[in-house]
């Protein structure tokens, strides 16, 4: 099934950018039609031309009224006309592409029954379990989110922490966020993915898209497993990301069977001191009780150890798990983005290289 679109503009340039943009980021398959004259537009009406959404400037508006249905109608509004007399949406003509495309997103998940996308593409599921804090001694999931990126893969980072601290490593646009997806989620509304894309943010620095953090905290009660099923089958079977990359605590321990059921590869960060390891210990018997097949887990699950104590608490303990070592590297400021070292991305990018020269 397509979307189809009317973009109607007498700015030739302008609209046809727009269409370029959509036809070469969005992953659906768009028909669009592009109409820089109101007489086009009147002989496209006339024709029995049909539009899931027309997007129009206010000048053709003026020109081709008559010719409009009485819903799925976006103007963009460049400020230079004066008010008009319908009750349709209107939007800022000149903010970004990415922004504006977003709002046509919502409007066609409102009016158009469940889409399809592109054809579904292989995808994987990284998921970073963080034991005892080990994210504030070093970030390891946004660093792999880092590492993805820089290969040219389409990367998606997913914070399900409780306390979440997205804003201290990527920063976007977006105005909205994780609350919203839920939202959408939560109320089984259809077109879940276009959704989804109208509440993400692109990283300036990277190109990793992300989700803003709720304010306050992300509490057990807020998500449930089937939440979080629903959200990456949507991603999975609609979306056109390479990589997803997901964060997680133990206070969020609900979540995580289906987490690790998702994931190809699952890491488990935790610092090197005693404490870390009874939690490991602990992790893994719960996992036990809730028969979760830890000796399955234990196949695709990796260990890392943050190197902040001279005598490893984790010395001749789980040893059917392999191990790795970094070296600290904590987040050190709030009003800069965290930036991976070189040595610290060289070491999780062999890791990861390990991990799947493995299978």
């Amino acid at each position: 099934m397509f979307i189809r679109l009317a973009l109607a503009d007498s700015n030739a340039r302008y609209i046809e950018k727009l269409a370029a943009w959509i036809q070469k980021y969005m992953p659906y398959r768009f028909s669009i039609e592009i109409l820089t004259r109101w007489e086009s537009f009147r002989e496209w009406a006339e024709n029995g031309g049909r539009a899931d959404l027309i997007v129009i400037s206010p000048d053709m508006v003026i020109e081709v009224l008559q010719y409009l249905p009485k819903e799925g109608v976006l103007i963009l509004d460049d400020g230079t006309h004066g008010p008009l007399d319908l009750e349709v949406p209107r939007v800022d003509k000149y903010r970004p592409a990415e922004e504006l495309v977003k709002d046509i997103l919502s409007l066609c998940a409102d009016r158009m029954p469940s889409m399809h996308a592109r054809e579904r593409h292989r995808q994987n599921i990284t998921l970073v379990i963080y034991l005892d804090g080990a994210d504030a001694v070093f970030p390891v999931a946004p660093a792999i989110a880092h590492i993805y990126s820089a290969m040219d893969r389409k990367t998606f980072y997913l914070s399900l922490e409780q306390a979440q601290t997205t804003s201290l490593f990527f920063s976007g646009s977006g105005s909205k966020g994780l609350n919203e997806v839920l939202y959408y989620v939560k109320s089984n509304r259809d077109n879940l993915y276009m959704r989804l894309e109208t509440c993400l943010s692109k990283d300036f620095s990277t190109g990793i898209h992300f989700l803003s953090a709720p304010c306050g905290l992300l509490t057990p009660g807020t998500i449930d497993p089937c939440d979080i099923e629903r959200l990456l089958f949507a991603a999975g079977s609609e979306g056109d990301f390479d990589e997803i990359v997901l964060a997680a605590d133990l206070s969020m321990f609900h979540l995580i069977p289906v987490l690790l059921e998702k994931a190809s590869r699952v890491f488990a960060a935790a610092p090197n001191t005693a404490s870390s390891s009874i939690r490991m210990e602990r992790f893994l018997q719960e996992l036990d009780k809730g028969n979760s097949g830890t000796g399955r887990i234990k196949e695709k699950l990796r260990l890392i150890l943050v190197n902040t104590c001279h005598s490893d608490g984790f010395i001749g303990r789980f040893s059917d798990i392999q191990r790795y070592i970094l070296e600290p590297h904590p987040v050190q400021s709030v009003s800069s983005a965290w930036v991976p070292s070189e040595s610290g991305l060289s070491a999780l990018a062999s890791i990861l290289e390990s991990f799947d020269k493995a299978g």
